[in-house]
């Protein structure tokens, strides 16, 4: 989130950024016999001079499993109590395309600022606040090109998952603001024991959060031009590794038809995010500032 303290940027990076260590890459095969390059990968902290050039895990023609629990928090060198982790990231230290796991710490107000590129977000812990209203675990929030908003956060604290840059102009009928949930699926559960809430949807993407039953293995269907999985709460296993809390999977899917992705719950339920569709979308990116 492009935050500020002052008239000083929160998303530009601090001098320490994380860079990409691959520890692993395999193939693996999908459903319709395509193959993709299997990633497992760990961050480490590196320096990087101003102004460079970063790219991370921004290859969205490669499958990916990235596990946050194994890379550190790096607070911010602009802003005093915000951590970040990067999983992927194209662009420099104060713009780019990127998705992040935010932390804030309790009790902190920001100026006012704009999306540029557009934001969403999941809140995965505490409460966010800003002009819109409160928004605590489990709500998701699209803020489209061009709008602004005056985060505050309160004695809770905040951690979100936020995606920056990665809208189109083609939405011209999206909004400027809008939030579902929070969806908690108490007492929801389909017949196959998978629950879903659809959330955004357009002919350039679709956003769900969805419910695994524990002790189950099934199909996630993966549509033409992939998917992203985020695993909220709980952990499933799948061909590219475990799938801890936090982690994010990306999927391609270049074929014409749907793909399928087995996974296996645990011993507990699993709460997903889930963007599907949407790895050849006309997205804002890098092409312009802000």
């Amino acid at each position: 989130v492009m935050l500020a303290r002052g008239l000083r940027v929160l998303t530009a990076i601090s001098t320490s950024v994380l860079s990409l260590s691959t520890s692993r890459v395999q193939s693996f095969s999908t459903a319709n016999g395509a193959s993709a390059a299997k990633t497992l990968t760990k961050m480490t902290t590196t320096k990087q001079p101003s102004g460079n050039w970063i790219s991370i895990n921004s290859d969205k023609s490669k499958a990916q499993l990235i596990r946050t629990s194994e890379i550190d928090w790096v607070g911010t060198s602009q802003a005093g109590g915000v951590y970040r982790k990067m999983i992927e990231r194209e662009g420099t230290e104060k713009v780019a395309r990127a998705t992040t796991i935010v932390r804030f710490d309790p009790d902190q107000a920001f100026p006012r600022h704009t999306h540029a590129g557009g934001e969403e977000f999941l809140v995965l812990d505490g409460v966010w606040r800003d002009d819109y209203g409160a928004f605590p675990k489990y709500s998701y929030v699209r803020n489209y090109i061009g709008s602004g908003h005056t985060p505050s956060i309160g004695k809770e604290g905040c951690v979100i998952l936020v995606k920056l840059r990665q809208m189109s102009l083609q939405s011209k009928d999206e909004p400027e603001h809008k939030a579902w949930g929070p969806h908690t699926f108490e007492g929801r559960r389909a017949a196959d024991g998978v629950a879903e809430e659809k959330l955004f949807s357009s002919t350039l993407e679709q956003t769900a959060v969805q419910t695994w039953p524990a002790n189950s293995s099934f199909d996630v269907t993966i549509p033409k031009h992939g998917a992203e999985i985020f695993v909220v709460d709980g952990s499933f296993s799948s061909e590219l590794g475990e799938h801890d809390c936090w982690s994010w999977t990306r999927i391609p899917n270049e074929g014409d038809e749907d793909d399928k992705f087995h996974v296996t719950t645990g011993s507990d339920p699993v709460y997903v995010w889930i963007k599907m569709g949407h790895l050849a979308s006309d997205e804002i990116g890098m092409e312009s500032d802000g």
